[in-house]
């Protein structure tokens, strides 16, 4: 009997993750679990695909608790229209959904499985022993255990659609993601990309993520004092732009605590080294090994990235990064998601795969 789940993506996932999860819902498929993607957004605004091969539909996640009943109410409604009427269990991508996702889990009476990616994801997660969380790296599905005991909680690698390579020349492209939290961090950064005629690590191009908030003004400006703005491109939708951004040679992470992203682990499968700052929850990250990793403190350091960025072209660490991220490929991520969504639905006594 087909089994049947709906994912229910926050404003983040959808913007950073959309692709990532549609081919998912593809993989599951193959494995007999049919999928619904319920985007956050304006339903009014939204493109009907539930015809699509993987039915969509757009859901309000963000509502004032007095029309919230409402909004499930017609939540449920477009499920029916979707034929996904008889769900099997529900889960909840990204922090601001969990809520939401929650209230409509109990009003079917339906398991609730979370996925998180960071430490702020994980705070979200209401003390519930009836929800199983998903956590993208092992330390912190470490910390999701000592909230919600060790028996609900598992660890799977984010999933990454694989991207054929672009016809190109020598791999010169750096990627920054964002977003901008640690201004000293982000101007150190910038500072060792700036002061010579050429970019550091062989590098000629840079795409640096940048929305329109006040700090990534500061951002722009500090780009501008240092007469870079030639050889930088600016982007705010990754999602958008996976085949360039996955032909990267090393791709920059000025900041710690974020969520772990798929268009990272995408790049890394393409050969690019990670060059990040020190984060107690990024396990899957090995320093020196497949990704150049910087002290908080040198973090704040020019010299330091210079240096990183250098160290970041050696051929054996990219070797290394692509053989890391297979692991995240959706073709051997699906399975995984399958068994364990197919352990809870059905409550045997299989344990939930810990991805050791």
């Amino acid at each position: 009997m087909t089994l049947r789940a709906t994912f229910i993506l926050d404003g983040a996932r959808v913007h950073h993750e959309h692709a990532a999860f549609a081919r998912l819902a593809v993989g599951l498929a193959a494995e007999g679990i049919r999928t619904l993607l319920a985007l956050d957004g304006d339903p009014n605004l939204a493109t009907d695909d539930r015809d699509a091969p993987i039915p969509t539909i757009t859901v309000p996640t963000r509502l004032p608790f007095w029309i919230r009943e409402r909004a499930i109410d017609a939540t449920l409604d477009a499920f029916n229209e979707a034929g996904m009427d008889q769900l099997d269990v529900v889960v909840a991508a990204g922090a601001t959904g969990i809520g939401f996702a929650h209230r409509l889990a109990r009003r079917i009476d339906r398991p609730l499985v979370v996925e998180v990616r960071s430490r702020n994801e994980l705070r979200a997660v209401p003390r519930d022993p009836g929800i199983t969380v998903v956590a993208a790296t092992e330390a912190i599905r470490r910390l999701a255990a000592r909230r919600l005991g060790e028996d609900r909680c598992t660890h799977l690698p984010v999933p990454v659609p694989r991207t054929l390579p672009l016809p190109s020349g020598p791999r010169n492209l750096g990627v920054i993601l964002g977003p901008v939290e640690t201004v000293a961090s982000w101007t150190a950064m910038i500072d060792a990309l700036a002061g010579r005629e050429r970019l550091p690590g062989g590098l000629e191009h840079v795409a640096i993520e940048l929305g329109d908030r006040r700090v990534d003004g500061r951002i722009w400006s500090h780009l501008r004092q240092r007469e870079l703005l030639s050889r930088v491109t600016a982007f705010d939708h990754a999602d958008r732009l996976r085949a360039l951004l996955a032909d990267a040679a090393l791709v920059l992470l000025p900041e710690s605590g974020q969520s772990v992203r798929s268009i990272e682990r995408q790049a890394m499968y393409g050969g690019a080294v990670p060059i990040a700052v020190e984060d107690a929850d990024r396990d899957d990250l090995r320093p020196a090994t497949d990704a150049v990793v910087l002290p908080i403190a040198e973090s704040r350091q020019p010299s330091a990235w210079r240096e990183a960025i250098e160290r970041g072209r050696d051929s054996g660490l990219a070797q290394a990064s692509r053989a890391a991220a297979v692991d995240s490929l959706v073709s051997r991520v699906a399975p995984r998601w399958a068994r364990i969504l197919e352990t809870i639905v059905h409550g045997d006594a299989t344990p939930i795969d810990r991805g050791d």
